[in-house]
């Protein structure tokens, strides 16, 4: 462990006076003041196991007040206690907000906001002081103090009498039992990563440091330790991470059914994801140009109903394999909970709260607060949206994701793209934004889409998805609109008691608006037409209600589909979302899914700046990614040579290659028997006709109601059954194993 410094906060401040004195006043407040407002908080806290003692650290220019708490636990047998736990706090005299952080931890709590439940902070502090005394049993964690008045034995000399041991003769070497590690270790971003000094002498690598670490917390050799064992390693290990990167890291760890993980392999992988995090992130911190936080408030403004919604469906899944009701799952019960909504939670969500979630010795977890645990990923997520918000990064990570998963056509189906976001390992969308930005992307009517523009798309809307200032902005509109509409409604409560013709006047008018949103189907009378349209489609009448794809999509051009009044956005996203197994889609449970999540995805008031532009093929708002072309292709050189070859047609997959070019087969039509061409401008325009919807060229919301479903009239009953290809893999992989359909390309599969 790190010995006690500044926090980040105090790096590059230059600071009024330095330690001030109780009786300094700075913007209006006496620093003796704000020390009774931290002490006050610390009631609450109910601590009672614990001394503390709290006092001012320095005070800025800004007007903001800095202090620290430091909790311990002496006894008449150690006055002075080996361990201690820190709170720094942060108050804003223009604010008059109180703020604060355990330890070095990145999440900063808000005095009257949301923080941990009452009751839960003496075990919090439990947890600091119990997580270094473990540490100290591998690390040398001497103090100044100790340091300075311990010295090491002589080298010659051993005890009073008793002749040195030779150096081969040694009790231990270094290298084997006794590893200390020095406390502050100079970090490296190059090859050679992070090392530091043992016993004094020659660098240690990274890579042998961290062996030797974890060879020494697995006591039993079993070569496995528990995940909480692992985590509290890497967090005592200055490896000069940030917490989110730690989180990552572990994220890389395949992690057992028993909560253990296999420790060797993870070690041996891990120097180098340490480097590349290590580069990013200074990467990040060097382009980021403003400093925005967001506060828990502004995430519950914005997301407060979605992730309400989210933690709703995780808690019935929690309640029902939670038997007993003892409030608590083991690490692989919750995991596969979350995987079970996998319309609530992408992969990476999942990978993420896995980390997040506390657990205790014996690795149950608790999931009664399972609310607050997704709204700190959502602030997390925002303030490390190192890919997300790097236009670059992000391009270059879809493409090689692409490719891993061997999506080499021109054209890719609308199911695939779904499944590389769901299962981006670098990027923490949310669930609901996987699928807005379904809801955008103009498709084809056999469901394609060309990955070029899906890239834009990408490219474009996830950096809008993480900016911190717009999210900031936006929440504050929204509490401005929430304040009007209550001032609204107690004016008018108000010239009710007094009357009026004007009032009576304006009563008139608004109930004409209720009537016509009243006549629009409500979520369950839409569940009920779209089954039943579906029954009329489904001509085997199975015990597991089925349509092939091709059935489905044009059930979708049904005129009963039109008179639920669904959105071209929301039935682009309806579509999108089908699971299909076998060229089968079980429209009943996608009903029941997805329907409604539409209707709460009403409410929401978040995505209506990404959902009231134009997003087709040549939409002004689309970046170009030319610039990003020369540093790393779309296609690897292999690719273009293939695409070159192709007389008139788009570049086949390499599957189709390795069949001969698909001779003899019978194949689904190429772009070019569609009317396609794959090169030039020819292509281009083939495809803005396709992918632009004639909706969405009247300024607006893409989602109006209109012509825009043309890309869906095109009727296609003369294409033979075998001729639709879903090319879709399920995220649970099951459709790996299916048989191909004669004369279809292989899924591409997604780990």
């Amino acid at each position: 462990l790190k010995t006690l410094q500044a926090p980040n906060w105090q790096r590059g401040v230059s600071p009024a006076m330095h330690e001030p004195n109780k009786g300094l006043v700075v913007g209006g407040r006496k620093v003796a003041d704000v020390v009774g407002l931290v002490e006050k908080e610390l009631l609450r806290w109910q601590c009672g196991r614990y001394t503390h003692i709290t006092r001012a650290l320095e005070a800025t220019d800004r007007g903001i007040i800095h202090l620290q708490t430091i909790f311990s636990k002496p006894v008449q047998e150690q006055p002075v206690p080996i361990a201690v736990a820190c709170v720094y706090f942060h108050y804003d005299t223009q604010k008059q907000r109180l703020t604060y952080q355990f330890e070095q931890e990145s999440v900063l709590h808000t005095v009257g906001g949301q923080s941990l439940a009452d009751g839960k902070f003496e075990g919090w502090i439990d947890r600091i002081i119990g997580d270094k005394l473990q540490v100290r049993q591998l690390h040398d964690l001497a103090t100044p103090f100790e340091s300075t008045r311990l010295k090491p034995p002589s080298e010659h000399t051993a005890f009073p009498g008793v002749p040195a041991a030779a150096p081969e003769e040694a009790e231990s070497a270094p290298g084997e039992d006794d590893i200390y590690v020095s406390e502050m270790y100079p970090v490296a971003t190059g090859a050679a990563g992070l090392t530091g000094t043992v016993l004094g002498k020659e660098s240690l690598p990274l890579g042998t440091l961290l062996v030797n670490i974890f060879d020494a917390a697995d006591e039993e050799n079993e070569w496995e330790l528990t995940h909480k064992e692992v985590a509290d390693l890497l967090y005592a290990t200055p490896l000069g991470l940030a917490d989110w990167d730690i989180k990552l890291l572990l994220t890389s760890a395949t992690e057992l059914d028993s909560g253990r993980i296999q420790w060797q392999p993870f070690v041996e992988q891990a120097p180098e994801i340490i480097d590349a995090l290590l580069r990013r992130r200074a990467d990040y911190e060097a382009k980021q140009q403003s400093n925005v936080h967001v506060i828990p408030e502004a995430v519950e403004l914005c997301y407060g109903e979605e992730i309400a919604e989210v933690a709703r469906a995780a808690g019935e899944a929690f309640s029902q394999l939670d038997g007993g009701g003892k409030g608590t799952l083991t690490r692989n019960e919750f995991r596969q909970c979350l995987l079970t909504r996998a319309e609530r939670f992408s992969m990476m969500e999942v990978q993420m709260l896995m980390q997040m979630c506390t657990e205790d010795d014996i690795g149950q977890v608790p999931y009664d607060e399972f609310n607050i645990l997704l709204t700190q990923l959502r602030i997390d997520a925002l303030h490390n949206a190192l890919v997300e918000t790097e236009v670059a990064n992000l391009r270059v990570h879809l493409i090689l994701l692409s490719r891993r998963e061997g999506m080499m056509d021109t054209v890719v189906p609308i199911w695939d793209l779904r499944n590389l976001l769901l299962n981006a390992d670098q990027l923490c969308l949310s669930r609901m934004q996987i699928h807005v930005i379904l809801m955008i992307v103009h498709p084809d009517e056999y469901g394609d889409v060309d990955y070029e523009y899906f890239l834009r798309v990408c490219c474009t809307v996830i950096p809008q998805m993480f900016d911190k200032a717009a999210i900031k902005e936006k929440a504050e509109m929204i509490a401005k609109e929430k304040a009007d509409l209550q001032a609204k409604q107690e004016l008018e409560e108000l010239q009710g008691i007094t009357g009026g013709l004007a009032t009576k006047t304006r009563r008139s008018d608004e109930e004409d608006q209720e009537d016509v949103q009243a006549n629009a189907p409500d979520r369950d009378a839409v569940e009920k037409a779209l089954i039943g349209l579906g029954h009329q489609a489904d001509e085997k009448h199975r015990a597991q209600p089925s349509l092939e794809v091709r059935k489905f999509l044009e059930a979708m051009r049904h005129e009963t589909v039109q008179a639920q009044q669904l959105s071209d956005a929301e039935l682009r996203g309806f579509i999108a979302e089908a699971e299909i197994d076998n060229q089968e889609i079980a429209y009943v449970d996608h009903i029941k899914t997805w329907v409604p999540i539409l209707f709460e995805l009403r409410r929401s008031r978040v995505y209506d700046g990404i959902l009231s532009k134009d997003w087709g093929f040549d939409a002004p708002n689309l970046i170009s990614l030319a610039e990003y072309e020369a540093d790393f292709p779309l296609r690897e050189p292999s690719e273009r040579g293939d695409a070159e070859f192709c007389d008139g047609s788009r570049p086949s997959s390499a599957a189709s290659s390795r069949r001969g070019g698909g001779a003899g087969r019978h194949r689904r039509p190429t772009s070019a028997a569609r009317g396609r061409t794959p090169t030039g401008t020819g292509r281009n325009d083939a495809l803005k006709r396709k992918n632009s919807l004639k909706g969405t060229s009247g300024g607006g919301r893409p989602g109006s109601r209109g012509d825009g479903r043309g890309r869906l009239n095109r009727a296609n009953s003369d294409r033979s059954d075998s001729s639709v290809d879903s090319r879709a893999s399920r995220r649970s992989g099951g459709g790996a194993n299916r048989p191909e359909s004669r004369g279809s390309r292989p899924s591409s599969r997604v780990r």
